[in-house]
C-alpha cells in the first residue's frame, strides 16, 4: 500500500501535466469524467494518502488503495480504471478508485495532521491522540485522521525508534515519549521521501521486515488479528506500557 511520502513523491512525478489541458478523461471506474474533458488541471496536491486534481469545476480524489498503480507515459496491457489524456502524454491509474468531490479540498481535507505538510502541527495531534487513550498505539499510529499519510513502513520504523511497543496503550504512554514518537514519524516519512526522490526505492529499515533489528536485537512478528496487518518490533528495545 503506498504511502503519504509514496504519494508525494508520485505528485512530483506528475508536475509538467499542470496547467495542461485534458484532451479525454475515461477508465472504467463509476465516477463520470465527461465533465473534465476540455478543461485545465489547474493543481495537483495530496493529503497523505490521497491525490488530489484540481479543474475549475470540480476535484477528483484518486485513492490506490492496496494495489493501485499510477503511470506516466506508460500503458499496461489491461483496461485502465482511470485516465487523462494530454496533447502530449498521460497520466494512467490501475486499480485506483476515482471520486469527485463534493466540496473544495479546503472544506473537507485538515492539513494539520498531514505528517509530511507543512502546516502539520504537533499540538493538534497530541490533542486528538488524548481521545484515543485506550487504543493500542499501533491502532492509533494507522488512523488517517491523526496520522495523515502513515502505513505500515512508517508504524514500524517510529515506533522502533522511538523504543515504544507497539502494543502499548496510547494513554499509558508518557507525554515526552509521545513527543518522541510524533517527531520520529515525521522524521522517517522525511527519510522515505528524500530516498524515494534520490533513488527511487525506500529500503531503508531499522526494524521493518528485518530478521535482527539496528541495535542487534531479534525482532518479533505479529500479525494483528484486526488487519491482518505484520508488525516488527524488537522486545528488547521498545517498552510496553500498559
Amino acid at each position: 500500500m503506498p504511502e503519504g511520502p509514496s504519494i508525494l513523491h508520485l505528485k512530483n512525478q506528475l508536475q509538467p501535466f499542470k496547467g495542461k489541458l485534458v484532451k479525454h478523461a475515461g477508465g472504467y471506474g463509476a465516477m463520470p469524467t465527461t465533465w473534465i474533458n476540455g478543461k485545465k488541471l489547474l493543481d495537483i496536491k495530496t493529503w497523505g494518502k490521497h491525490l488530489l486534481f484540481e479543474f475549475s469545476n470540480g476535484t477528483v480524489r484518486l485513492h490506490l488503495g492496496l494495489f493501485g498503480d499510477i503511470l506516466v507515459n506508460e500503458r499496461k496491457k489491461v483496461n485502465r480504471s482511470f485516465y487523462l489524456e494530454f496533447a502530449k502524454g498521460e497520466i494512467n491509474g490501475y486499480v485506483v478508485k476515482a471520486t469527485k468531490l463534493e466540496q473544495p479540498p479546503e472544506a473537507i481535507y485538515d492539513w494539520r495532521t498531514d505528517i509530511l505538510s507543512p502546516h502539520f502541527d504537533k499540538a493538534w495531534v497530541k490533542t486528538l491522540l488524548k481521545k484515543q487513550a485506550a487504543k493500542t498505539i499501533d491502532d492509533v499510529l494507522m488512523n488517517q485522521a491523526i496520522f495523515t499519510g502513515v502505513g505500515n513502513k512508517i508504524r514500524n520504523e517510529a515506533l522502533y525508534r522511538a523504543a515504544i511497543h507497539p502494543l502499548s496503550i496510547a494513554g499509558k504512554i508518557p507525554a515526552a515519549k509521545i513527543t518522541k514518537l510524533i517527531n520520529e514519524v515525521v522524521n522517517y516519512a522525511r527519510l522515505f521521501y528524500k530516498q524515494l526522490e534520490t533513488t527511487g526505492v525506500n529500503d531503508f529499515f531499522q526494524v521493518y521486515q528485518q530478521n535482527y533489528a539496528a541495535d542487534g536485537s531479534e525482532v518479533t512478528v505479529k500479525v494483528l488479528p484486526k488487519t491482518k496487518r505484520k508488525i516488527y518490533f524488537s522486545e528488547h528495545r521498545q517498552h510496553l506500557y500498559e
